[in-house]
């Protein structure tokens, strides 16, 4: 026999129930609402992405293969080629050389060791291998040889602080000093350093080296007192002395309608390093003649070239006699040289054999950076590695002197558009859509309650700030960007992916049915669906776009902007444990008054107001506020930089 509940007990169960459910729907929608964009914003690093099977490495400039989208370390290497004999012959003895790591503490997985011959000077006079490596750490680590069998690399994945060898150059006919170097790729495969050395060995049967560094009397220090006066210069940053200018190049027309042009820059790079000078009709890269101060690391010397600006590079001429026609250095010393990170360059222009050199009043822009045998690589998108300009046209017939560079505006346009359209409008429009619908229900506007004029006008003016900035940048590249790598090249994809999406999301809105329709909870569904994609994939996007170089934003304010993504989400997530904490109290009044409306539907009855609407009215005002802060800091950093 059953035994009926009583019916307290029944309601006591059903509303504990009903408690549940309602829980477990706040959060399902916190998940929905905040945890993915939070994962977003916490573990993008596009630095950190995974990268594609690494293949070391090339014959003769031991570069990787594989990934193409990684670059070599340029500060110190943890780990070390260690050789212990200073002197062989060949034929004779093997020499055992190491690869270890410094302090034990670091590993690497990958490496590729090879011996080359050396000038007297200690200079690499060739990159093809010589000799034949034993692997003496063979029942440990699997290693293969490569190279035509003159050089070794790493085959298996496993972590090593240390693997020894044993070579020796059993050819008695190729004579010379050698330097043994390696490429070595840090555990975890992001972290690499490109053909380490050991310090030289010397062949016996041949003069000792000579190694004195600077056997070329060194170029004095670039004349910045003579800026204006007696030659031209442009410097960055404005006004600075030559040692501590990030850039600088002089000019001064001397007999024969020539030019003495000087090149200085502070350059970073592996063994290669280069500065630019481009002479051009507006500022930005590309199809102009180029002069290049570029030092090769294997040789120690440094060249000048002529060239044309492609892209994001240059390209020598392939006219050589013209550049040897061109490109005359002073009968006093060599035509550059590279002094810690300092790169110089002296030398006279034959301006009759480079067409169009100089012509009128023009731009000059600079650039540096790395370099591989001495041709210089691309440069980079980033934060101080665009090229800069001078920001007017300037003659090198006249002596002018001209500091800072030129901005971007269109650029700085499309990032004021964007914040201001995400950071301000669509943060506000997603709090009052969220969590301000039961809010002064009995006050409308034009008939509409105050949630929804809100959020609708936030949404207009983030569409229309959208589409300005979208028109404003394809005006300012040309089209589609250009960038190839990571993560610049996933800024315009991304971008096209929000614009769809806010394109989309109103007209869904305009054309979803009636409230009480049977598809409505779909369109509804849609709706919120590319709303939540557009705005967790606008997060990262507007951090890879502060990143450009073209922005020139301020370090400083990519983190005001990251703690008030963090801040807002948190606003979100307090907002929504207080809507959990005043739902039961929300429904029994909503209760109440449908009560009250049924009972008596002649009279008039006034809409409750909800439970706990002073803290949400004070969380909006305070948010409302910072907001404000936030924005005008980071319009006026945008602007002002």
């Amino acid at each position: 026999m059953k035994i009926p509940m009583p019916t307290a007990h029944l309601k006591m169960i059903n509303s504990e129930i009903t408690q549940k459910e309602e829980f477990l729907t706040v959060v399902v929608k916190m998940v929905h609402h905040h945890l993915f964009p939070l994962v977003l914003l916490l573990l993008w690093n596009p630095v950190q992405s995974a990268p594609e099977q690494i293949d070391c490495c090339q014959c003769g400039s031991l570069e990787l293969r594989s990934p193409k989208n990684l670059q070599p370390n340029i500060y110190p290497s943890p780990f070390q080629v260690l050789v212990k004999e200073r002197q062989y012959a060949p034929g004779g003895l093997s020499i055992n050389v190491n690869i270890t790591s410094i302090d034990n503490t670091r590993t690497f997985v990958h490496f590729m060791l090879q011996a080359v011959f050396i000038k007297q000077d200690g200079s690499i006079s060739s990159d093809d291998s010589i000799g034949e490596f034993i692997n003496l750490d063979e029942d440990k680590y699997t290693t293969v040889k490569d190279c035509g069998g003159s050089a070794v690399k790493s085959v298996d994945r496993l972590k090593k602080s240390l693997i020894r060898f044993s070579w020796k150059n059993g050819d008695v006919k190729r004579k010379g000093h050698i330097k043994f170097r390696a490429t070595i790729v840090e555990d975890g495969g992001t972290n690499y350093w490109v053909r380490e050395l050991s310090h030289p060995v010397e062949d016996v049967n041949l003069p000792p080296l000579d190694m004195r560094p600077n056997k070329h009397p060194l170029i004095p220090v670039i004349n910045t007192e003579e800026c204006g006066r007696v030659k031209g210069c442009y410097r960055v940053p404005e006004g600075c002395w030559e040692p501590y200018c990030d850039y600088i190049a002089t000019w001064r027309r001397t007999a024969g309608n020539n030019y003495e042009i000087e090149l200085g820059a502070m350059t970073d790079g592996v063994t290669d390093r280069y500065v630019a000078m481009a002479i051009s009709d507006d500022i930005r890269w590309g199809d102009d003649v180029v002069l290049q101060c570029v030092h090769n690391g294997t040789s120690k010397e440094t060249q000048v070239n002529v060239g044309r600006s492609v892209d994001d590079h240059s390209t020598v001429l392939e006219e050589q006699r013209v550049q040897d026609i061109a490109i005359t250095g002073p009968k006093d010393g060599p035509l550059g040289q590279i002094w810690g990170k300092r790169l110089r360059c002296r030398f006279t222009v034959s301006t009759g054999a480079i067409p169009g050199f100089p012509e009128g009043y023009k731009h000059i822009l600079m650039s540096r950076g790395g370099a591989s045998n001495g041709v210089s690589q691309r440069h980079g998108h980033g934060v101080g590695e665009i090229p800069v300009a001078t920001p007017d046209q300037v003659s090198l017939q006249e002596k002018h002197n001209v500091g800072d560079f030129a901005r971007f505006s269109l650029v700085k346009a499309h990032g004021i558009l964007m914040i201001l359209a995400w950071a301000f409008f669509g943060t506000t429009g997603l709090l009052w859509t969220k969590y301000y619908k039961t809010m002064w229900p009995n006050k409308r506007f034009y008939g509409e309650r105050y949630w929804f004029v809100a959020h609708f006008n936030c949404m207009v003016m983030l569409v229309l700030l959208v589409v300005i900035a979208f028109i404003i940048i394809f005006v300012e590249v040309g089209g589609y960007s250009k960038a190839d790598y990571l993560p610049y090249e996933a800024h315009p994809i991304l971008g096209i992916i929000i614009f769809c999406c806010i394109l989309l999301n109103p007209i869904i809105a305009l054309l979803r049915p009636a409230e009480d329709h049977k598809c409505r909870p779909v369109v509804n569904w849609i709706h919120w669906f590319f709303g939540t994609v557009g705005w967790c994939l606008a997060i990262p996007n507007m951090f890879i776009g502060m990143d450009f170089g073209k922005a020139m934003v301020p370090w400083w304010a990519t983190w005001i902007l990251c703690i008030y993504i963090l801040y807002h989400i948190i606003v979100e997530i307090t907002l929504e444990v207080h809507q959990c904490c005043t739902h039961k109290k929300n429904k029994e009044r909503r209760k109440k008054y449908e009560f009250q409306k049924r009972d008596n539907p002649k009279v008039r009855i006034p809409e409750p107001e909800p439970a706990g609407r002073v803290f949400k009215r004070n969380m909006l005002f305070v948010h409302f506020i910072i907001t404000c802060i936030v924005n005008l800091i980071m319009l006026i950093a945008i602007a002002a930089s």
